[in-house]
């Protein structure tokens, strides 16, 4: 199994060592390889911008696509972001590859305002609620990045997962490849 890791700096792992996070230990799994296509300060149209040529390039069998936070912060709205996370999923249904969406970390900084002085931490929430409810529609399997993390399972900031939340997302994304 080859899996792209698509996404943010919740893929490509902020703030402590990369080799401890979510996507090298997955790695480290037998019989799965990864590719991590995270970039920290990402949205999703940038995400959706890259998502072709790395399909072509890494020829993956599996596809996690985790964004979202990024289009948040700056105040976008969840269907702009959902139409960007169906259109990589339509590039990997294209060449064969299995798509999972992936739900963001919730954000345990309760006060920090977006760009448009919205809560972050809420419209985190709402947008969680909104791609489940899309993603049941669409009949498309979720990961759930945050099940079983609290806010001793995040850095300082509130957002980024440390080394135990780490673990726990690809133990999140271990309960779903393994279905």
């Amino acid at each position: 199994m080859k899996v792209l890791c698509l996404g943010d700096s919740l893929t490509e792992t902020y703030g402590i060592n990369p080799d401890l996070g979510w996507v090298e230990l997955l790695k480290k799994t037998p019989k799965i390889s990864t590719v991590n296509a995270g970039i920290c300060g990402d949205t999703t149209s940038g995400m959706l911008t890259r998502c072709e040529s790395l399909l072509i390039k890494h020829k993956p069998t599996h596809l996690i696509i985790l964004g979202g936070t990024n289009d948040l912060w700056f105040g976008l709205k969840d269907e702009f972001i959902i139409s960007n996370i169906q259109a990589m999923s339509r590039h990997a249904n294209h060449h064969n590859v299995e798509t999972f969406i992936g739900l963001p970390t919730l954000s345990y900084n309760l006060n920090e305002l977006n760009f448009i002085q919205e809560n972050y931490s809420e419209c985190i929430r709402h947008f969680r609620s909104t791609l489940i409810r899309f993603c049941n529609l669409k009949d498309k399997p979720v990961i759930d990045f945050s099940l079983n993390m609290t806010h001793k399972h995040v850095l300082d900031d509130g957002v980024h997962p440390n080394e135990e939340g780490q673990r726990i997302m690809m133990n999140n994304v271990l309960k779903v490849l393994n279905k």
